[in-house]
């Protein structure tokens, strides 16, 4: 028993030596309250959680600002923390930007670059219909220091497509939202977080910084700009439970849902 509790400290130990400088990257979609849709953040909660940073001392930053860190070891500011936007919906613009604003915190939005200004019917499993920032959004969005970075032209499963396909998805879109916005677009986010070896290679040959994951693939032990895992907030998260995940204990819950992803894997096999 003592052994076993000896093993256990330890282990809890080398965690925490490893893990404890690890940035905590959030990764929201809609805010907006949709019954029924678990990736929908009603914008109250949105509120609270930012609350919650700011009163506890935390410090939105920049994908730039973690690649400068990673690369040239430029200090952070104390309880960093990213916050992530995928596909670019008109909600992120209109309620979530005022309220990052009113704190003066940052955040990365991800628009699908041949849906912008569209609506989302490239979510065809009966999700409700809504709108995406249009390009003038996106504008203001840049303008008022939020980040921008690409999601691709089209949302495909990038392990399903072939090379051609691949670099066109890669670097068609950061072409486009360059030459759109007038800004340098750096960081890649994979669509419904899958990627592979072919993927992160041609995001470095088009030049992005690096990508966004989930967990599934995302290594944990070692730090990949191009594998970066983030953190689901869902339409459900406790206050409780946002607290653990902006924490140096943040790491825990991708590695449970990575051990979820596996036994469901295996289920299915």
């Amino acid at each position: 028993m003592f052994i076993a509790l000896l093993i256990m400290v330890t282990l809890m130990i080398v965690f925490f030596i490893k893990f404890q400088h690890r940035i905590p990257i959030l990764m929201y979609h809609r805010i907006a309250t949709v019954p029924g849709d678990r990736n929908s953040l009603p914008p109250e909660k949105f509120k609270e959680q930012l609350d919650y940073l700011k009163k506890h001392g935390y410090h939105t930053i920049t994908l730039n600002d973690l690649y400068n860190h990673v690369t040239l070891q430029v200090p952070l500011p104390p309880k960093p923390v990213i916050l992530t936007f995928d596909d670019g919906y008109e909600d992120n613009f209109s309620c979530a930007l005022p309220l990052l604003k009113e704190r003066d915190m940052k955040a990365t939005v991800f628009p699908i670059v041949h849906w912008v200004g569209m609506e989302n019917k490239w979510e065809n499993f009966n999700k409700q219909l809504t709108q995406t920032m249009n390009w003038d959004h996106l504008k203001q969005w840049h303008a008022a220091g939020m980040e921008i970075g690409s999601h691709t032209l089209e949302h495909p499963f990038l392990t399903q497509c072939d090379e051609v396909r691949l670099e066109q998805e890669l670097r068609h879109s950061k072409m486009i939202l360059q030459e759109k916005l007038g800004a340098a677009i750096d960081f890649l986010c994979y669509p419904y977080g899958f990627f592979d070896n072919r993927a992160t290679e041609i995001a470095k040959q088009c030049g992005y910084r690096g990508a966004l994951a989930i967990f599934a693939n995302a290594p944990l032990w070692n730090h990949d700009m191009y594998a970066l895992p983030r953190i689901p907030i869902s339409s459900r998260q406790p206050s409780w439970e946002f607290a653990l995940k902006v924490s140096r204990f943040h790491i825990l819950f991708i590695m449970l849902r990575k051990i979820e992803r596996g036994a469901k894997w295996l289920r299915w096999k």
